[in-house]
């Protein structure tokens, strides 16, 4: 099996001196991809893990550069370092990020934001300043990184906001860059890092260290930032060699006669009730969706899914 061939190419890949962000790094320009090494500079006299990983990369033939501009504040530094050296850019991987934990009534609120800015913020940031670059490749490719974390648990409120919010700016610059051959994906991964080392249980610790290693996650990454590649605005749990779809879903809804809050109490358990689900990948689809059970006729007036395009807020009157 021949290996995918990113000749040419220009990636860039954030926080990536260490864990995922490496492994990325490394397998991306492993097949031929130019890469942008970002991570925050070193301490006074030592080297940074982004000049490490370069180092790796072009002892191995590869090539790439490394950046150590701040993600939230310096995202089109990070951008410029690409262009400059290579004179293109067509991959953004979005890795870089920051774990801290504290239930929500007695963090620091400096430091909740602070896990949020560099998560969304950072993510946001790089992907503004890279947009036009990657409308220019005709082919840009957008990896995202999300996490269960966004689903709910209690002491991640930062953390999971930022990743819930990073699996709603992917999709829709899924849509958005549709027209422009860019494609937008976002990834839920599980791998040892530094990250996984603040779960206390040694037998978990154990079990990502024998099964969890990154490499399984940057061979999802790698596929679907190639050229060849036309998945978009999808997420994909990926861990330990596999990998599945995740998607917005809907259980059937309840139509009462009688909108009250009475009425909604005593049919609260039929609202509650499980049952087959509708999937939703786009706005469109769901509010589409919801016309469409109000009044079957405007179907005909819809897209092929059934959805419609949404007016932008310019074309809403103040």
């Amino acid at each position: 099996m021949s290996l995918l061939n990113f000749g040419g190419r220009v990636a860039i890949v954030t926080g990536a001196g260490r864990g995922m962000g490496r492994s990325h790094a490394k397998m991306l320009a492993s097949r031929g991809a130019r890469v942008v090494v970002n991570d925050l500079p070193a301490a006074p006299g030592e080297e940074s893990v982004a000049a490490a990983v370069v180092r790796e990369i072009t002892q191995s033939g590869g090539n790439a550069v490394a950046n150590h501009s701040n993600v939230v504040e310096s995202g089109h530094e990070i951008v410029e370092t690409a262009v400059d050296a290579f004179g293109r850019l067509d991959i953004v991987v979005c890795n870089a990020g920051v774990m801290s934990g504290a239930l929500f009534g007695d963090g620091d609120p400096a430091e909740w934001q602070r896990v949020f800015n560099i998560h969304f913020g950072g993510t946001v940031s790089v992907l503004r300043a890279a947009w036009p670059h990657l409308v220019r490749s005709g082919s840009g490719r957008i990896i995202t990184i999300a996490s269960s974390g966004m689903l709910g648990n209690a002491g991640i409120t930062s953390y999971g906001s930022a990743k819930a919010g990073i699996f709603g700016l992917t999709r829709s610059l899924a849509c958005e860059g549709q027209a422009s051959g860019i494609t937008a994906n976002c990834i839920f991964p599980t791998a040892r890092t530094r990250m996984a080392d603040t779960i206390d249980d040694p037998a978990i610790l154990n079990t990502l260290q024998k099964y969890f290693q990154p490499e399984h996650v940057s061979a999802v990454v790698v596929w679907l930032t190639h050229q060849d590649t036309r998945v978009t605005n999808q997420a994909f749990q990926v861990s330990g060699g596999r990998a599945g779809r995740l998607t917005m879903a809907a259980f059937p809804t309840v139509r009462v006669s009688e909108s009250t809050p009475e009425v909604w109490a005593q049919n609260e358990a039929k609202l509650m009730a499980d049952g087959p689900l509708t999937p939703y990948t786009s706005t469109a689809e769901m509010f589409g969706n919801e016309l469409a059970d109000a009044d079957p006729k405007i179907r005909h007036t819809m897209g092929d899914k059934g959805g419609l395009a949404l007016k932008t807020t310019e074309e809403f009157p103040t």
